[in-house]
């Protein structure tokens, strides 16, 4: 064949290799369909070179069986297209939308019907199993889908009431560890919005076992959860992280709820934190949150919480009587504390224990806390291992005067879940019925729900006293005021003695008061007397308790919950200082000495006490026990 004017029309490996056409096709005035695509070809680049020019020779006027290969090739491609989106339509898997009790999202519908998950029994304290779900109550609502391709692939639905207490990040870290305990492990949270609502997304690792006796696998799970005005819903995914993924990109765009709220689920301290000094951001690692619980209907659930400050390296805490208290003649149920790890992020839950076997001293709105469980209510000390108890010290103040500067520190409401650090200006001291007295510091900074508690401290970081509370008033020209109320550190005196002294949580055992009460008496021994003094000014101290414990009681070892089972003898200075033990000390032997009275530190002397067979019946052994002033 040949072209209508008789010229040859070059094929594609005639062309010149340079990449233009011959001179005599560039001068034609019509352009070949061959000319155009071999002109347009070189704009492309060397790897398209090769195709243009099969494509060109295939449309070439002079090769209709090329023209009909490239059309069957298009055709096949076309089918093979069509099937393939046709196989993906048929294996894809059908959705369907899960609607009911104010929860709306699309999963796969190719699901095993859902089972309702039983109640879990509480971990920390001891109660009755829960009871199943009536039939007919609408809440609470937890089932769980099982996927049928795969039964480690499953998904959980949970709604119920609303909590009462709204540090969601918190309340539902209690749940998860009530639920696998030592076997769960966190691992970020952070916030969706989805839908103009905020969701709290957090991943998760646990262990499992598939069937009884098993080798324990790792678990991974993604909690999509929220709150409205009156429920809580959430929704996990478990099985492999890529199915996880897939799974919650099918779901997560689609959840809806009912109704909205502007509470907050992650922390939002980041905008109310003002700067700082860096001896304020080092009281951070001893600024705890102290969240209680209760049982109800056979469940733990967080129910509020408030702010400590770690005053001892055992892990004795500071807070408010009020933070444990439940009702006027009942505690909560147990109490957990949330370590800092972070600003902006929720504290760290490590260990719980009962204010049932606090210090309490309820007349002056505080109390003395220490772990004795971890988080699966199984025995545990502070100082068993993990983070060390960083203890914030501070000694009772008399040069606080209007206009100074303290700081606020504790994990409110309003921060979201995280440390808040609050400014504030002293203005001055208060009683407790609102007149001239010093019950409390007053301040400026404002205290909220969450901050009681917390520690205040200075400048420096020293601790000068405990947050407390708020208290409105109406000003001169009719405002309304907050004062927040400081507890002054003085009011602590005898909780922080019995820190200095020692002691290890016993239920029942909440009184301050360091002093036995029924001890077996020796019969015979020698009758030991002295005198106590202020080691600056040599004036008598009255009221300090001597006590004489029994061999092999050394320092480390006191417990001021077990001092009839240590104490051999004991006794109180009178007015003038002057003390008489009111039991005989065993002679021969070595004893360990402990002095405790208000305002002053504690004295514990290992061995301080020599006797022996030549000591007359009625001895001093020190001539005068000086004791410093806190």
């Amino acid at each position: 064949m040949s072209a209508p004017d008789d010229k040859p029309v070059d094929k594609p490996e005639d062309l010149d290799p340079a990449g233009s056409m011959p001179l005599a096709a560039e001068e034609d005035d019509e352009e070949t369909v061959v000319g155009r695509a071999w002109r347009r070809a070189t704009t492309i680049g060397p790897v398209m070179v090769d195709v243009a020019k099969d494509v060109a020779y295939a449309l070439g006027p002079t090769s209709p069986y090329h023209r009909h290969d490239f059309i069957v090739v298009a055709l096949a491609a076309i089918v093979v297209a069509a099937a393939a989106f046709g196989h993906r339509r048929m294996v894809a898997p059908a959705v369907e939308v899960f609607e009911t009790r104010g929860l709306q999202f699309t999963r796969p519908a190719t699901w095993l019907a859902p089972e309702e998950v039983p109640f879990q029994t509480p971990r920390l304290v001891t109660a009755q199993p829960p009871l199943p779900r009536a039939p007919d109550a609408e809440l609470p609502y937890h089932v769980v889908y099982t996927s049928t391709l795969d039964p480690d692939v499953r998904m959980e639905v949970r709604i119920e009431a609303a909590p009462t207490w709204r540090n969601i990040i918190a309340g539902l870290e209690l749940d998860r560890r009530t639920r696998w305990g030592e076997l769960y492990g966190a691992d970020t949270s952070r916030v969706r919005t989805i839908a103009g609502h905020d969701w709290l997304r957090t991943r998760f690792r646990y262990a499992y076992a598939p069937e009884k006796g098993d080798e324990p696998r790792i678990g991974h799970a993604v909690e999509l959860a929220t709150v409205d005005r009156t429920r809580l819903y959430a929704v996990t995914i478990y099985g492999s992280p890529l199915r996880v993924s897939r799974l919650e990109q099918q779901i997560a765009p689609t959840l809806r709820v009912s109704s909205h709220t502007g509470m907050p689920l992650v922390p939002q301290s980041s905008r109310l934190q003002p700067a700082y000094p860096a001896s304020v951001a080092r009281t951070f690692s001893s600024t705890v949150m102290v969240l209680v619980a209760d049982v109800i209907d056979g469940r733990l659930r967080a129910v509020g919480g408030g702010s400590g400050v770690i005053v001892g390296g055992d892990g004795s805490i500071l807070t408010n009587h009020h933070v444990l208290d439940r009702t006027e003649d009942r505690l909560h149920d147990i109490f957990v504390i949330g370590r800092f790890v972070g600003i902006d992020r929720p504290p760290r839950l490590v260990c719980a224990g009962r204010p049932s076997a606090s210090k309490l001293q309820p007349e002056v709105d505080l109390a003395l806390l220490k772990c004795d469980m971890d988080l699966d209510g199984r025995p545990w000390a502070p100082a068993s291992g993990g983070p060390t108890w960083p203890a914030l010290v501070g000694a009772p103040r008399t040069d606080l005067s209007p206009g100074q500067r303290l700081w606020v520190l504790g994990y409110p409401d309003v921060g979201g879940g995280s440390l808040t650090v609050l400014q504030g200006l002293v203005e001055g001291f208060t009683s407790e019925d609102g007149t001239l007295g010093k019950d409390y510091i007053k301040t400026d900074a404002a205290l909220s729900l969450g901050s009681s508690g917390g520690p205040v401290v200075d400048d420096a970081g020293d601790l000068i006293g405990i947050a407390t509370a708020q208290r409105r008033r109406i000003g001169n020209n009719g405002t309304l005021i907050k004062d927040g109320l400081v507890r002054p550190l003085a009011s602590a005196s005898p909780l922080l003695a019995i820190v200095r002294a020692g002691w290890v949580p016993r239920e029942g055992r909440t009184s301050v008061e360091i002093e036995p009460t029924a001890i077996d008496a020796e019969a015979e021994g020698i009758r030991i007397s002295t005198r106590v003094v202020d080691a600056a000014n040599d004036q008598p101290v009255p009221g300090a308790l001597v006590m004489v414990l029994r061999p092999g009681v050394t320092a480390e070892k006191v417990d001021v919950n077990r001092l009839d089972d240590m104490v051999i003898a004991w006794g109180r200075s009178g007015a003038t200082g002057e003390v008489f033990l009111k039991q005989p000390v065993p002679a021969p032997g070595t004893y360990t000495v402990m002095v405790v009275v208000d305002r002053y530190v504690p004295l514990i002397g290992t061995d301080a006490l020599r006797l022996t067979d030549a000591t007359p019946a009625y001895f001093d052994p020190w001539g005068e026990i000086r004791l410093e002033a806190e």
